[in-house]
């Protein structure tokens, strides 16, 4: 079967491997598509912090159920599904307590596993996630994006009628724009550096969209003066200037969710921490609840999924699909489409 792999910084091939066959308690898939994430990306380049290469990318994917291994029950040969990805221990205080997410020994297919950018993978069966009938293999790559959302929407805490900024209108920051949206929250202010993506911003519901190529965001919100200033900022970016401007922006006991991934360390100013009583809260992926949360709003939604996808290449250009989707400015969301759906 092919498989890309991720050999060194900046490079992505495709070789051919045996089919792998699922053990007691696994399960099989065909892979249908599979989606380039931000994390693939720092992989890619050789940036991850906690990506070791050589790697085998895709933890966005789904597909058919092609065999089946001892001891699972309840799923059918050829059952369309989608996968939450995460690896844990089960025996961790976390996982003990329902935060998994957070496990002591996490590992993420595509990651620190095997990856879906492959015809075949073999997964636990209690990752395996069904997926209802109006809702495409091609769409269902972006359930597991909308999942990171939904995680981020709770750990913001009730946003019902409050003032929210989202840094970074990528992938992540516009499924965390779709969950606050859904939660009620009133004033939805995003920016970015792409007009193009500010106005998909807008057409999912955000009430205000800044260019902060154009202009002072932190200044033109702050002179703006919402009432009460600015409740919770979701920081979706990962880089020094986006996190300072997400705690300058929130007013004081406010809340910055931290959902940017982080190549290098950073300096903030710690003393509005604590004299502003700030928080600062991380955000981690998912659980399965919000995986299940995620298939429901997009095989409900409002909005067509294909806003999201940009392009779609071939498992056998791989590196010109990696290459054209750090191209942020004119892509989105660039997916492989592995084993067509009839």
């Amino acid at each position: 079967m092919r498989r890309i792999l991720i050999p060194e910084a900046n490079k992505a091939i495709l070789e051919e491997i045996e089919e792998p066959k699922p053990g007691l308690g696994e399960i099989s898939l065909k892979i249908a598509y599979c989606g380039i994430c931000g994390s693939d990306l720092h992989a890619f380049k050789g940036e991850h912090p906690f990506v070791t290469l050589p790697a085998t990318p895709g933890h966005e994917f789904s597909g058919t159920i092609s065999s089946i291994g001892e001891g699972v029950s309840g799923f059918n040969i050829g059952d369309r599904v989608t996968i939450e990805p995460s690896l844990v221990c089960g025996k961790c205080y976390n996982c003990k307590i329902g935060r998994y997410n957070i496990c002591n020994e996490l590992r993420v297919m595509g990651c620190q596993g095997d990856g879906a950018m492959a015809d075949y993978l073999v997964v636990p069966a209690d990752k395996v996630i069904p997926i209802p009938n109006n809702l495409s293999l091609k769409h269902a790559t972006l359930v597991e994006p909308l999942a990171v959302g939904v995680h981020a929407l709770k750990k913001g805490g009730n946003l019902s009628s409050k003032n929210i900024v989202i840094i970074g209108a990528g992938m992540i920051g516009l499924a965390i724009l779709v969950s606050v949206v859904k939660a009620g929250a009133e004033r939805i202010i995003v920016t970015d550096l792409s007009d193009e993506r500010l106005e998909l911003a807008k057409k999912l519901g955000a009430t205000q969209t800044i260019n902060a190529l154009k202009l002072n965001s932190v200044k033109k919100i702050l002179g703006e003066k919402p009432y009460e200033g600015i409740d919770v900022v979701f920081e979706c970016v990962g880089v020094e200037k986006s996190i300072r401007d997400a705690m300058d922006l929130i007013r004081k006991g406010g809340r910055v969710v931290v959902v940017g991934v982080f190549g290098n360390e950073v300096q903030v100013n710690m003393a509005n921490v604590q004299d502003r009583e700030q928080e600062l809260i991380g955000s981690l992926m998912y659980t399965r609840r919000d995986f299940t949360e995620a298939v429901q709003i997009i095989a409900k939604s409002t909005f067509s999924p294909d806003l999201f996808i940009t392009e779609i290449y071939p498992l056998e250009k791989p590196e010109e699909a990696f290459k054209a989707a750090l191209n942020t400015k004119k892509n989105l969301k660039v997916i492989f489409e592995i084993n067509k759906e009839n």
